[in-house]
This record gives C-alpha cells, structure tokens and sequence, in this order.
C-alpha cells in the first residue's frame, strides 16, 4: 500500500510525526478516510477516535478533540487541542468530566455555555470508549 507522510499537532507539542498507509478522521458527517495520493482538501475534524495504519500495517488509535485537517500535496496535516493514545487516559477524571459535563448540560446557562458543555461530554464519551474498546467491532 502507499504511504504518506503525517503530522497530528496537539496545542502545545507534535503527538505524532510520521509515514502512514490510511487514515480516518471524526467529522460532523461521519468517518472520513484519507490514503496516498488524495485531493488537497480542509475538513473539521469532532471529538472522536481518529485511526491510522502507520508504516509496519499496524492500526494505532487516539482520542481526539475538535481540529482541522488539511491535506495537501499527498502530506496530512491535523491541528487538535488535544490527542491522547488510549494508556495515556485516566479513566476516573474523564468520569468526573464526564459527570461535569451532564450537569452543566442539565443547567438554565446560555447557549454559549451549553455548547461548551456539549463538547466536553463529547470528548468525554470518546475518551471512555477508546480506553474500554467499546468502539471496536
């Protein structure tokens, strides 16, 4: 398979750096998968587990946050908050978040502070469902 070269850019360091052979992204509409050679586009990427094949064929994953993605001239390049591999979660903060969020989620707050709210339990959820493999077939 053909390989690519990727970056994954969390907010204050590089999470990854590297050769990939695919790659799916979270996106507002869904799954969105990127291989060699593709159109030079920007996608939104949502809180959600983001998948690639690195170099060896081997599938490697990581909880992610809302970003962007950007492909151009067959490079990848994913700006997020933050990334996390799934031995790098604290499964008992991301329930206190988690329980956080809902509150917030349950309050008479402002639009502004509900979304805010809504996006923590969507990271939230992703974080538990990576780190128990509730996500995989």
């Amino acid at each position: 398979m053909k390989e690519f070269n990727a970056k994954i850019i969390e907010a204050d360091n590089t999470f990854y750096s590297g050769v990939m052979q695919s790659l799916v992204v979270p996106t507002i509409d869904g799954e969105y998968g990127v291989l060699a050679n593709h159109q030079n586009l920007v996608v939104a990427i949502i809180p959600g587990i983001l998948r690639f094949m690195d170099e060896n064929g081997e599938w490697l994953e990581a909880s992610v946050s809302d970003g962007m993605m950007r492909v151009e001239d067959g490079e990848v390049l994913i700006l997020v908050d933050s990334a996390e591999w799934p031995d790098e979660i604290d499964m008992e903060r991301v329930r206190q978040k988690e329980a956080a969020a809902r509150e917030a989620m349950l309050q008479k707050n402002s639009v502004r502070e509900y979304t805010l709210a809504e996006a923590s339990l969507k990271r939230a959820i992703s974080r538990i469902r990576i780190k128990d493999g509730d996500h995989l077939g």
